[in-house]
Formats: structure tokens, sequence, C-alpha cells
């Protein structure tokens, strides 16, 4: 009977070695509230500097993640009624939230999977305190890499992977910008940097090896839309911030400027300039291996564009205003 029991108590060692969470909390203000919960070997720690903060934190598995709401020591008014959401299953998952001066900021991270990681950064520190910046971030799959910097306040952004090795990367600076990445199958890559206020970019990628970068710097009330559905059809250039000059992706300089663009297929390549106000590009694509550059540099252009089959190239350069063009390739 002694080996039974023998063996027994070496599992139960085992098992008390292996499952070690460990959760690290300091909280300095009033009314602030944090709840973790770990199954498995799992890190998380929460900072909170301020009042009425909220941090939620469930992970099962061996993952790690930080939540982190500051405010003194960087503007006089404390971070306030933020609330930041991570929930992890999986292994070698990293979930980070940073939340910092002017408050009632939302964030929220949830990762299935192994090897993903999350961060949120977002800040509301300039003049008066504008609206609530809102991100979330949800990845299924291995491997995945999502990434927000939100500056100033009243931003939106999402950003949703499913599969493995896909890349999202959204920078929003401001206010009143709105971002959404859509990203499913494998190793896709996603960036929209919004440097000025009221900016819209919604990038949809279905399928492996997409590129879409957008840039929108400057001006107002500006917006992109990009669906990519097959596989390696580039809308961009990684890394996002090399050879400007030529495969900048969708760039916008102005106001009120608009692209929307649809590929469905694979190996298509588009790219996109607008510098000037309320110029309009339409981008319809299906098929192989198509090409097309816009460049609009004016106010009040429109291009058109219609792909059909395979092979077809294109290249549209309207400088002054009003200019319309129309192309169909079939």
């Amino acid at each position: 009977m002694k080996k039974p029991i023998l063996i027994f108590a070496m599992l139960f060692a085992g098992s008390f070695a292996f499952a070690q969470n460990t959760a690290t909390v300091s909280q300095t203000g009033n009314q602030n509230s944090s709840t973790t919960e770990q199954t498995g070997s799992n890190a998380a720690s929460v900072e909170q500097v301020g009042s009425s903060n909220a941090a939620n934190q469930d992970q099962s598995g061996s993952n790690t993640a930080s939540i982190v709401q500051v405010g003194e020591n960087t503007t006089n008014a404390l971070t306030f009624d933020n609330l930041a959401i991570q929930l992890q299953s999986g292994q070698g998952n990293v979930a980070t939230i940073e939340q910092r001066e002017q408050g009632d900021s939302f964030a929220s991270q949830e990762q299935v999977g192994d090897g993903n990681t999350a961060t949120i950064t977002q800040r509301n520190p300039w003049g008066n305190p504008a609206a609530p910046n809102v991100a979330f971030q949800i990845q299924e799959g291995n491997g995945n890499t999502a990434t927000l910097n939100q500056f100033n306040g009243g931003n939106y952004s999402e950003q949703s992977q499913l599969g493995d090795n896909n890349w999202s990367l959204v920078q929003q600076a401001q206010s009143g910008n709105q971002a959404f990445h859509v990203q499913e199958g494998n190793s896709n890559y996603a960036f929209s940097g919004q440097n000025a206020g009221n900016q819209l970019a919604i990038i949809d990628q279905v399928g492996d090896g997409n590129i879409a970068t957008t840039r929108q710097r400057g001006g107002s009330v500006n917006s992109v839309f990009v669906e990519q559905f097959g596989n390696s059809n580039n809308t961009g250039a990684i890394p996002y911030w090399g050879n400007a000059g030529e495969n900048y992706g969708i760039d916008q300089t102005g106001n009120s400027n608009l692209v929307g663009l649809s590929q469905q297929g694979d190996f298509n390549n588009h790219f996109v300039r607008q510098n000037g106000d309320f110029n309009f590009v339409d981008i319809d694509v299906i098929g192989n291996g198509n090409s097309a550059t816009i460049l609009q540099f004016g106010n009040d252009n429109e291009a058109r564009l219609i792909q059909r089959g395979d092979g077809h190239r294109t290249t549209i350069t309207q400088t002054g205003n009003m200019n319309y063009a129309n192309v169909i390739q079939r």
C-alpha cells in the first residue's frame, strides 16, 4: 500500500510545482477595483493610480497580463473611471493595457491560442479631457500581434484577427478617429496611421499573405475602405514606414477625401495617393495579378476603376481640380 501512496504524493507535488500563478496588485487612490482569476501557471500585474478605476483579468494556461492605469506625475489630472479587461487562454500569450491621464477610457483584450501579443496604449493628456478612448483587441490562433496607440481622446479602434501570424497596428492622434481591422487567415499585415482628427479607416482581409497600409495625415474627415479576399494581395508596403514614394498603400493628406477598394483574387497590387480636398477613388477588382496606381493632387477629383480578369495594369494621375477618370478593364 505504500507504493500507490508514494506515487500519489509525487503526482500531487509535481502538479503543485508546475501550476504556479503569480498576481501583483498595487492601488493608490479611492474606489479602485481589481479582479484577477488564474488557472495554470500565469503572471498578472495590476497598478492603478487615481480613483474609480476597474481592472479585470482572467487567464487559463501559461500567459502574462499587465494593466496599468496611471495619472499622477504626468498632468494635474488623475486617471479616473477607466475600465480594462483581459481574457487569455492558451500558452505564451502576452497582453498589456496602459491608460494614462484623463479617464473614462475602455480597453478590452481577448486572446485564445498560443504566442499571441496584444498591446494597447491610450492617453488623453492635451488640454481639457476629451471624450473617452475605446479599444478592442480579439485574437484567436497562434503568433498573432495586435498593437494600438491612441493619443488624446475620443478615438475608437477594433482589431480582430483569426488565424496564425497576423499583424495589426493602429496609431491614432488627435480626436474623433475610428479604425477597424479584421483579418482572417494567416500572415496578413495591416497598418492604419491617423495623424489628424475625425478620420475613418476600415481594413478587411480574408486569406493569406495580404498587405494593407493606410495613412491619413493632416486635415479631417478622410475615409478609407479596404477589402481584400484571396491571397498575396497588396495595398501597401512592409515595413509600413518604408518606400513611401512608391508603395505607400493608401495615403491621404487633406480634407474629406474618400477611397473605396475591393479586391477578390490573388496577387493584386493597388496604390492610391490623395493630396487635396474632396477627392474620390473607387477600385473594384475581381481576378488575379492586376495592378493600378492612382494619384490625385488637387480638389474634387474623381477616379473609378473596374478590373475583371487577370493581368490588367492601370495608372491614373490627376493634377488640378474637378477631373474625372473612369477605366474599365475586362
